[in-house]
């Protein structure tokens, strides 16, 4: 009764919007997904310094998704119970302290430590980022400031690779840890000055104890599972495309820096795409804008893996950005339907299904041996229309039922 009283109170009365918080959170998470988003680029030189095997790269990445996959929803549901946001400025300082450091592990066993330490970083800024920049917003501008906070992210991700081997070549690995220095001061100004004075009017008044945590989790998923699982079929899509895209256009006879420019393209239009459904679905209707977005996506997907030259870069660029639209809105409809709980929330619509979709690519490489990656790829262009089958099946089935 109390959460739907305070939820009806959110979406009636006008709340002015927290441009400043919002502002200071979307630079953490910038700074946190620019660092922990470089770790694709350490890896190839981790394997040249301390002879690492291809199999150990692997779990490396392996370790780095399945502790974001269950470590967000314990740090969301502990961030919901936080006056102040501790974990989205310790969360980056973590993040980037790992990946100072990992150029320069002596062992496979140290650089094991350190990308663990990227991961609990990044999983514990996550959840209360995401939920906190949705405190920040007006009445009408949830989905708008949500979109802004992880249009900042994929900015970071798209840059955090250059980043790291522009400084690299500019000042050597050996002196890579030095950025730990302006990165601390950043973190530390933006906790002191911009988030750590928030209103955290949006809080649960329930103390954090862990025996209560699955029953908290199961009320929290009731709410959100279908949204939780548009979101996966969405991520694992988008994740399926991007991880497998330059491969592609090598097999295709393309060169390594084609395939990057290409999924940096797709990435920083992605950044856009983002911001543009949150601003669609603030104004509409946000579960329209998440359908028909997801829906047009195969379109262009399919055009752009079933041609060559300048359509297909096009079409894969449009269809990716049809789909990350359609990201600000699943958290924003998540987090209206759980005003007390935006962290658990945001990690399970954000968090969970982006971890999942991580390891779906697993299944994917496995189908690429076995019948080739561009037919592969194909058919998880064709997943989004999975949602729109279903949605479609309910509005049948919900106006049958009316008359």
């Amino acid at each position: 009764m109390l959460e739907t009283a305070i939820k009806q109170k959110n979406t009636t009365d006008k709340v002015e919007s927290d441009r400043k918080s919002l502002l200071g959170f979307s630079f953490l998470h910038f700074i946190n997904d620019m660092h922990t988003n470089a770790l694709p680029t350490i890896i190839p030189m981790l394997v040249q310094s301390i002879s690492m095997s291809l199999s150990q790269a692997g779990l490396l990445n392996a370790v780095f998704g399945m502790t974001n996959l269950l470590g967000q929803p314990v740090a969301g549901y502990f961030a919901d119970r936080q006056k102040r946001p501790w974990l989205a400025v310790w969360g980056p300082m973590l993040s980037i302290a790992g990946t100072s450091f990992l150029p320069l592990a002596p062992s496979y066993y140290t650089a094991f430590i350190l990308v663990a330490l990227m991961a609990i970083g990044t999983a514990s800024f996550h959840p209360q980022g995401m939920g906190r920049a949705g405190s920040s917003a007006g009445s009408r501008d949830l989905a708008l400031f949500i979109s802004l906070f992880s249009s900042c992210g994929t900015f970071g991700s798209a840059v955090g690779p250059i980043y790291v081997v522009f400084l690299i070549s500019l000042i050597g690995k050996s002196m890579f840890p030095i950025v730990l220095i302006p990165c601390f001061i950043i973190c530390l100004y933006l906790w002191k000055r911009v988030v750590s004075d928030q209103k955290a009017e949006n809080i649960t008044a329930g103390k954090a104890k862990f025996r209560d945590f699955f029953s908290n989790m199961g009320d929290v998923m009731k709410k959100i599972n279908s949204i939780v699982v548009i979101a996966t079929v969405r991520d694992a899509t988008l994740q399926g495309i991007k991880i497998f895209l330059p491969m592609l256009v090598i097999l295709k006879g393309g060169s390594i820096a084609t395939g990057g420019m290409l999924l940096f393209a797709i990435t920083l239009t992605c950044t856009f795409a983002g911001i543009i459904g949150g601003k669609l679905a603030d104004s509409t209707n946000d579960e329209k804008v998440m359908i028909v977005t997801i829906g047009i996506s195969p379109v262009f997907l399919i055009t752009g893996l079933s041609t060559t030259g300048t359509l297909s870069v096009a079409a894969l660029i449009i269809g990716a950005a049809f789909l990350q639209a359609s990201n600000p809105v699943t958290t924003a409809m998540a987090q209206k339907r759980c005003p007390l709980s935006r962290s658990t929330a945001s990690s399970l619509a954000m968090g969970v299904s982006w971890g999942l979709a991580n390891l779906f690519t697993t299944p994917i490489g496995f189908s690429a041996d076995i019948i080739g990656l561009e037919k592969t790829l194909r058919l998880v262009a064709f997943l989004p229309w999975t949602v729109t089958a279903w949605y479609t099946g309910r509005m049948i089935l919900s106006a049958v039922r009316r008359r």
